[in-house]
């Protein structure tokens, strides 16, 4: 499983968000969308408006085009948090420990990872 599949992008999500509730955090938009690293804004607003559907995380707004201001479609965020939901699917779901490996394997490939 690579860094950038679909459940290692959730998990990593998930993890971040869950870690800032635990610290008394909220995460600002900015950092939010900084977890995009590497991914193409497509897959990354796929990713993010099928976590806030699933009821995984709260904060994310499906924006619509909008013809005569010539905005595109796409979401947009504002306090995104993990919901109760976001943390038992961290904790209870049987691809965590796939994914688990998987950065563990990343994080020996890739020093300072």
């Amino acid at each position: 499983m690579a860094k950038d599949d679909y459940f290692v992008v959730i998990y990593q999500l998930l993890r971040v968000l869950y870690n800032a509730l635990k610290s008394g955090k909220q995460l600002t938009d900015e950092e939010f969308e900084g977890q995009l690293v590497t991914l193409n804004e497509r897959y990354w607003n796929y990713i993010v408006q099928n976590m806030a559907d699933d009821g995984y995380i709260t904060g994310v707004f499906k924006v619509h085009p909008a013809i005569a201001i010539g905005e595109t479609s796409g979401v947009k965020y504002h306090n995104v948090a993990i919901t109760p939901k976001g943390i038992e699917y961290l904790f209870s779901n049987n691809m965590k420990e796939r994914v688990k490996n998987t950065l563990k394997d990343i994080k020996e490939i890739i020093p300072g990872m």
